[in-house]
């Protein structure tokens, strides 16, 4: 049982005041589940508006969960106050700082060069490890059996 709307498409949930009920045949399923109630304790959920939630969820799998806004009003309602303006940018500013530097190379990149070049005579040339057969010739002169 789907509780999509004749057309076909999903219900609007952001337009709803909970989550539409769902069949109490799918009810007994989800609940039949120990973690559910617990997890809705956890969340501080009415246990039938958690379900339900679940429910639609299942009911309409094409449809991502509702980034849901909540007034100052009722942030301070709740107990939370809500950010500044400018607390809202210098975070925004933060994550972004944050994503760039996550995405910079690191330093211990070279730029990579080919393993092998043609010279003016047209014969390929080792290019990586240049100067290696002395620095290896050096050091072994250097250890001592």
């Amino acid at each position: 049982m789907s509780n999509a709307p004749a057309n076909g498409s999903a219900i609007d949930v952001e337009q709803l005041d909970a989550p539409p009920p769902i069949s109490a045949e799918q009810r007994a399923k989800i609940l039949a589940d120990p973690n559910i109630a617990k997890i809705a304790a956890e969340l501080e959920m009415d246990l039938d508006e958690f379900v339900n939630t679940i429910g639609y969820y299942q009911n309409n799998p094409g449809v991502e969960p509702a980034f849901l806004v909540v007034s100052d009003e009722n942030l301070r309602k709740m107990g939370v106050e809500p950010p500044t303006a400018e607390a809202i940018e210098a975070n925004v500013r933060a994550s972004v700082e944050a994503f760039k530097a996550g995405q910079a190379p690191s330093g211990f990149d070279d730029a990579r060069k080919p393993a092998v070049a043609l010279n003016s005579e047209g014969q390929a040339v080792t290019t990586r490890g240049e100067g290696l057969d002395e620095d290896v010739k050096k050091a072994r002169g250097s250890v001592k059996p």
